[in-house]
């Protein structure tokens, strides 16, 4: 079974257990979680208080068990995600993934970072040390990006990829 890393538990939140959760929103739909090191443990309840996400989890019921989790890395089973539609993927599924530039193979998606707009992570195919090393960000909802069944089609605009 593999395991997807979905986000990161945050500071302690009041003093009945509560986690913040830094990641994916996908949370809402899961009963359970993987943490770093600890295994499994039951979600009791979600909140959401304004764009921050807090957690309770079975057998976290004071603020100093809550201390001792801050910072571990939170997983979530790839069969226990909810189906996505047609044309939708999560971010996990674009890494590895061959990107095309304007038709030609350019290298493929290392990673996809988080933010105001989320970014594809690319690193050009290439022999040289400059090639191996250099990595390039594309906004992953610009129109110019299309996710199809065999890659990923960006369309170059100028200074995009410089």
């Amino acid at each position: 079974m593999r395991r997807i890393e979905i986000g990161r538990i945050g500071k302690p939140y009041g003093m009945a257990g509560g986690l913040k959760f830094r990641g994916e929103t996908v949370v809402f739909d899961l009963d359970r979680v993987y943490l770093e090191r600890l295994g499994y443990r039951a979600i009791d309840q979600i909140e959401e208080l304004g764009n921050e996400i807090v957690l309770y989890l079975t057998g976290v019921q004071s603020r100093q068990e809550a201390e001792r989790l801050a910072g571990l890395r939170v997983f979530a089973d790839q069969d226990d995600l909810p189906q996505l539609e047609e044309g939708e993927y999560y971010y996990f599924e674009l890494v590895g993934r061959p990107v095309f530039v304007d038709g030609r193979p350019f290298g493929e998606v290392v990673g996809v970072e988080d933010g105001a707009q989320d970014r594809l992570v690319i690193k050009a195919k290439g022999t040289s040390l400059r090639a191996q090393s250099k990595t390039y960000q594309v906004p992953l909802q610009a129109p110019y990006v299309k996710i199809e069944a065999d890659g990923i089609y960006i369309e170059a605009i100028p200074g995009l990829l410089e």
